[in-house]
């Protein structure tokens, strides 16, 4: 509280997520700057994929539930870690055909507009559902998906959907350690 001014618990998350963000983008704008997209690109994936792991297991540990076994326990860790991390600006949709596929519509994206206000996008590379599939490694989860992201899919006006399929027969792996 600052003098009487209160700030809500929903208010601390949207402002701490948003900060975030900031940062991510200042972050790759200089790295881009610096050493170029071809540079940029790869350790965006590569940062994006690990904060995904380790965001996803801080959120497991805190819960302290075993990883998903089968959709509806996913989807339940699924929803958990959405309403934690992900901003209340990111326009997406799902659905979840069949018993074991998740379809997201990434229908206006932050960060296709914000690289094509820089002018970076035709180099720029997903780093947003990389993050994703750090929460799909901190699960244990086997998984296909397409389309291939090596670039953005709104690059040429096209939709941003991207189809995973869960293999729940799987034996888990080893995670990522938590750097606390």
């Amino acid at each position: 509280m600052v003098g009487s001014q209160k700030i809500s618990k929903e208010q601390l998350r949207a402002l701490l997520i948003k900060n975030w963000m900031t940062h991510d983008a200042l972050w790759y704008g200089e790295v881009a700057a610096a050493f170029g997209m071809a540079q940029a690109s790869p350790m965006n994936l590569r940062v994006c994929r690990k904060l995904g792991q380790i965001e996803f297991r801080r959120l497991m540990k805190t819960v302290d539930k075993p990883p998903p076994e089968n959709m509806a326990e996913y989807r339940g860790w699924f929803d958990l870690g959405s309403e934690v991390f992900v901003p209340d600006f990111v326009s997406l949709q799902m659905e979840y055909p069949g018993n074991d596929r998740q379809v997201f519509h990434f229908l206006d994206c932050f960060a296709h507009r914000g690289m094509m206000k820089t002018g970076l996008l035709p180099d720029y590379e997903c780093g947003i559902f990389e993050r994703i599939e750090g929460w799909f490694d901190a699960m244990g989860l086997s998984y296909t998906r397409t389309p291939d992201l090596s670039r953005c899919l709104k690059l040429n006006g096209g939709p941003c959907d991207v189809t995973v399929q869960f293999h729940f027969d799987w034996s888990k792996t080893g995670h990522l350690s938590d750097p606390e």
